[in-house]
This record gives C-alpha cells, sequence and structure tokens, in this order.
C-alpha cells in the first residue's frame, strides 16, 4: 500500500499535534510524535488494507503516545534508562543476523552514497543524531516541511533499495 505521506502530513499535522498535546504531550514531544507517527506510517507494510488512513495514523499516534507515557511511568527516576534496560536484557545477535545485519548496511550505505548531500544531511540529522525537523530546517537554511519532506524521500529510497536487495 502506498500513500502520500506529505500530502497526509500537510491534512493532518496540526490536528494530530493538538491530539496529542490533549493527551498531555508538551510541544515539543507532541511534534516528535508527530513526525515518528508519520515515520511509522511511511515504513509499515499493514496485514490488511486500510479503509480509514486518518483512523490508521492517528491510532498510530496514539500507540506511540502510550508507549512513551508506559516508558516514563515505569522508570520515572533512573537517568540512564537505556543502559539499565541493556543490563537486563541479553539481545545479543545470532552470526546469521550478523551477517544478514552487514548486508542490509551496505545496501543502505550504497543507497545513501546515492542521495544528493542536503537530504542526505537531513537523514543523518534525524535518524543518527535525533534533531527535530524543526532543528535540521535552521541548520541547513531550509523549511521545516521541506526538511521533512526531504527525510521521507530519502526513507522511500533507502526503502526501496533493501526491498530490492531482499527480493
Amino acid at each position: 500500500m502506498i500513500w502520500d505521506i506529505q500530502n497526509l502530513f500537510r491534512r493532518h499535522n496540526a490536528e494530530l499535534g493538538r491530539f496529542l498535546r490533549r493527551r498531555g504531550a508538551s510541544a515539543d514531544t507532541a511534534a516528535d510524535l508527530v513526525q515518528e507517527t508519520f515515520l511509522r506510517v511511511l515504513t509499515a507494510a499493514p496485514a490488511t488494507p486500510v479503509d480509514n488512513v486518518r483512523a490508521y495514523i492517528f491510532r498510530t499516534a496514539n500507540n506511540l503516545s502510550i508507549d512513551l507515557a508506559r516508558r516514563q511511568r515505569l522508570l520515572p527516576c533512573v537517568d540512564n534508562a537505556d543502559d539499565v534496560l541493556g543490563q537486563l536484557i541479553d539481545e545479543a545477535p545470532s552470526p546469521e543476523r550478523i551477517v544478514l545485519s552487514r548486508q542490509e548496511l551496505a545496501v543502505v550505505q550504497a543507497a545513501l552514497d546515492a542521495v544528493p548531500v542536503t537530504p542526505r544531511e537531513v537523514f543523518l540529522r534525524r535518524a543518527v543524531d535525533g534533531q527535530t525537523f524543526d532543528e535540521i530546517g535552521r541548520a541547513l537554511g531550509i523549511p521545516t516541511k521541506t526538511a521533512f519532506s526531504q527525510m521521507v524521500r530519502v526513507m522511500m529510497h533507502l526503502k526501496a533499495a533493501l526491498d530490492r536487495a531482499l527480493s
């Protein structure tokens, strides 16, 4: 299923942000959750066809909001929650998983090398540095929506490259 993510973002961004703020998220957290929602929708492959895309988007945002609230409630006093969880769970990959991951990484790296400089920079700032689209836009001198749309294009490019490699 292919959706016009940019159009969906334009149509539902503000409403989704208000929805998340009413659920208790700060403006910054709501903005991050909205971005994460659309990235999830972009990369998701629903098992069944989606009849109501708006409801699907809002359900995804609601689930992300619930997940965030659970994490905050379960580990409120721990500053380094990721470190604590990492010590509790042994997630060492199998040798097969390591080989597959290296192959996938090579495909992603080759695909990323083919992306023009500015969209690649947007992708790296978001995916690696964790910057918001607002921060990326200011740093690169581009509008926030342009940063988002470039991220979407890069994600679609990388997903297509991985799909081709895995098929």
